[in-house]
């Protein structure tokens, strides 16, 4: 009877939440509302307990998510789950590689792996998958950049949600095209000892799709993809980046070796006009969700590189790429997401894991 009342309980405060919450989604999925702890009868009841279970706290901790609100106590998603076990994602070998994505003869591009050492320029052609977000401001004036993203077929980039989230479209205006075959912002057309690329193509937003559960929970999810007008025609400078099924990726390995490339902010100014890349390691995930710990928590779904000597992803490389170089081709292992302090020692970047999303894509592409 305890746990009956306990569920209609929770069905009241969720029904009279409803105008006074966000809606969101609970480790298994499950609709809820936004609530402080106390509210929340089922997982208050947890927290009540005088030896609550490790998958119980691990649960009410995932189950955490972010409101308008000045309350020192936690917002949970409530719902009447009782079910503390947290569903996982789909295997990454249950992933099916989409027939609309290129195969490895097409994507990822046949520069050859080298160095890479604080905030080195890119070459000309050098990682030709990465585009810019074109923002409209409100006042009317020129089109702005403020996000990259990454071209994975003709048709689709994928970028950070909250690159063109309505909270970012309310400040920055709305995203209306892509610019793809860029190096350096500051010159029309791109030239390097004697050799010269076409000009930019910019091409505009046809749809933006943004993951459903983005929002729901603070810094989760952070995934979106923008639908082109029109097929983009691959050159030397403009071709898709590999997705780890293409390649038969299935997990990171400790020590691996990412590059993290874009015209974000620098030690020395607030955004680099050329294309720039740095080189991070794997920052194992036990030890970057103890860092974050008392922010934010952080799961399967994120995935935490740093650089040396400050080196880091930064304001405006929000959206782009994290890459990996495997077999020969460069895969998309990341996406820029957050950080704290950018270029800190003590705080890893975090990036979307791309190894959780591809279903995702694969579901949400179409010709």
């Amino acid at each position: 009877m305890k746990v009956i009342a306990a569920v209609l309980l929770c069905l009241l405060i969720i029904r009279t939440a409803h105008g006074q919450y966000v809606s969101c989604t609970n480790p298994n999925q499950r609709t809820g509302y936004c609530v402080n702890i106390p509210l929340c009868v089922p997982l208050n009841s947890v927290l009540a307990k005088s030896n609550p279970t490790d998958s119980e706290m691990r649960f009410i901790r995932e189950s955490r998510c972010l409101v308008s609100d000045q309350s020192d106590l936690p917002f949970v998603c409530c719902t009447p789950d009782t079910d503390y076990n947290t569903t996982r994602a789909r295997p990454n070998d249950e992933v099916i590689h989409s027939t609309l994505l290129p195969d490895r003869s097409i994507c990822g591009g046949d520069i050859a792996y080298n160095q890479i050492t604080k905030g080195n320029e890119t070459v000309l052609t050098e990682f030709a998958w990465m585009v810019l977000l074109e923002y409209r401001p409100h006042d009317g004036q020129q089109l702005r950049t403020y996000c990259a993203g990454s071209l994975i077929n003709n048709r689709y980039v994928v970028t950070a949600a909250h690159c063109v989230s309505a909270a970012t479209r309310a400040r920055k205006g709305d995203v209306v095209s892509v610019r793809l075959g860029e190096h350096n912002t500051s010159a029309v057309v791109d030239c390097l000892n004697g050799r010269c690329l076409p000009e930019p193509v910019q091409i505009a937003v046809e749809e933006i799709r943004i993951h459903e559960s983005f929002g729901t929970r603070l810094f989760w999810n952070d995934i979106a993809l923008i639908r082109l007008a029109r097929e983009v025609a691959y050159s030397p400078s403009i071709r898709p980046v590999c997705l780890p099924s293409t390649v038969g990726l299935q997990n990171w390995q400790s020590g691996q070796a990412f590059t993290v490339a874009g015209w974000g902010r620098t030690l020395t100014s607030e955004s680099s006009p050329v294309k720039m890349k740095l080189r991070v390691t794997y920052v194992e995930p036990g030890l970057c969700r103890r860092k974050y710990a008392s922010i934010v928590v952080l799961g399967d779904s994120h995935l935490c590189a740093e650089g040396r000597s400050r080196g880091d992803s930064c304001d405006g490389d929000s959206g782009g790429p994290l890459m990996a170089f495997h077999e020969g081709v460069w895969v998309l292992g990341g996406i820029v997401s957050f950080g704290l302090n950018c270029g800190s020692r003590f705080w890893p970047a975090v990036y979307t894991n791309v190894l959780s999303y591809e279903t995702w894509i694969t579901q949400n592409i179409r010709p």
